[in-house]
């Protein structure tokens, strides 16, 4: 069990990364803020004046993963290309409680006058890693939701491995082992990615690594789900006290 495409495509357009956005006869821009609608549309946050904001155009909107720890894989990029459409009224005002969701910027506070929604209606959708693009299937995108996880992945990661090693290590290891993995007994498998579907982690192999999947059965729901669960493998020593 892992996320779809569709999944990966919805939770990097809902993130906090800074997006590119190329158009035609138009200076390249990178760092551009923005939120996604519950379609799937992007939401770009941009200053009145901005080109982008002085006509509707077609643009390609990228959008690259930001891994949780330095030695942590990377999901790629999700590209969206689509026409772009400045917002005004009722639909601009709907358009920044959208990205506020995810982005609380104190620039949505002013659109309508210093700030402009710029709304990206995705035509296609592809996700590029490893040197391979890969389309998206449109229906799927539109309907498929962001990981309620994810925002909270880096956080979560750290905490593990700072705070509740001497409890992890073990669960780790006995959960790769139960999964008929060979893990040698001094092995420290490490945590390098959290999704609502699973936690990746990475175990020594020879002179190298090698990743492995541990599913969550069934999916997690949310955040406060994740921490249900792993709450008697984390504070278990501290219950034993009682």
């Amino acid at each position: 069990m892992q996320p779809s495409r569709a999944e990966i495509a919805r939770t990097l357009a809902s993130s906090t990364a800074p997006a590119t956005v190329v158009a035609r006869h138009l200076p390249t821009v990178s760092g551009v803020r923005h939120g996604a609608a519950d379609d799937g549309r992007i939401l770009l946050l941009c200053r009145r004046g901005d080109p982008l904001t002085t006509t509707a155009r077609n643009v390609l909107v990228h959008i690259a993963d930001e891994p949780p720890l330095p030695f942590s894989p990377t999901w790629g990029r999700v590209r969206v290309g689509g026409r772009a459409t400045p917002l005004t009224g009722d639909a601009a005002r709907t358009a920044a409680d959208a990205v506020a969701a995810t982005l609380p910027d104190p620039d949505l506070l002013d659109v309508g006058h210093g700030s402009v929604i710029v709304e990206v209606v995705p035509k296609r959708v592809t996700l590029t890693g490893r040197e391979r693009e890969l389309p998206v299937n449109l229906a799927h995108y539109r309907h498929a939701a962001p990981d309620p996880v994810v925002p909270a992945e880096r956080p979560f990661l750290v905490d593990l491995v700072d705070h509740h090693g001497p409890q992890l290590y073990p669960f780790l290891r006995q959960q790769l082992v139960i999964a008929g993995i060979d893990v040698p007994a001094d092995c420290l498998p490490c945590p390098l990615r959290l999704d609502r579907y699973g936690l990746l982690v990475s175990v020594p192999a020879g002179s190298g690594t090698a990743t492995y999947r541990l599913c969550f059965t069934p999916p997690l729901q949310g955040q406060q789900d994740l921490m249900d669960r792993l709450h008697p493998v984390l504070f278990h020593h501290r219950c034993d006290h009682h």
